[in-house]
């Protein structure tokens, strides 16, 4: 499966930019279109889910995903946001603590309508082509500007442990400023 065609709006500043190279290289990246970590068939962790509410908060992704009863069964947890506008762009990246968990989050979550929002969405899941894995993920954006300490925490991937949130790894370069509107911060 493609993961191409991940949303993002013509003309917006992706100031959640993972890479910090601009929206339309991120989205991507981050929609497969990048460098692909190779991983072998069914052992895929890392999943793309797309059509999500653009009101949604991370938070309320998690939220949603403890309540269809994957508590304890992720680890990573990434939905980009406009800071800007401070909507999602849609789509965010979930890691799953094995491949039979994802397999099993992919075939409950697609196609999946039942948002706590008034939404029309049908979610998509897809393999991440970007990275796969917990580790994939944290080297993707433990440097990045997202991760910069101007960024409020509700815009940052979360790390878990048993369902328990704990910090990221701490940066081994200090990341610059995201630029927001075209402007650097």
């Amino acid at each position: 499966m493609s993961n191409s065609g991940a949303s993002s709006t013509p003309g917006s500043s992706f100031v959640s930019d993972p890479s910090g190279s601009g929206a339309s290289s991120v989205a991507k990246s981050d929609a497969g279109q990048g460098q692909q970590t190779h991983v072998a068939e069914g052992m895929q962790t890392t999943v793309m889910m797309r059509n999500i509410p653009n009101d949604y908060s991370r938070d309320m992704l998690v939220q949603l995903l403890d309540k269809h009863g994957f508590a304890k069964l992720y680890d990573l947890v990434y939905l980009p946001i406009d800071f800007s506008s401070q909507a999602g762009f849609g789509y965010s990246f979930v890691n799953l603590v094995s491949a039979d968990v994802a397999e099993r989050f992919r075939v409950h979550f697609q196609g999946f309508r039942g948002w706590e929002l008034p939404s029309d969405k049908v979610c998509d899941v897809l393999w991440s082509a970007a990275r796969q894995g917990l580790q994939a993920n944290v080297e993707r954006f433990k440097n990045s500007p997202v991760m910069h300490e101007s960024v409020p925490d509700k815009f940052k991937p979360a790390l878990f442990v048993d369902g328990v949130r704990v910090p990221f790894p701490p940066p081994t370069r200090k990341p610059r400023a995201p630029e927001i509107s075209g402007k650097s911060s």
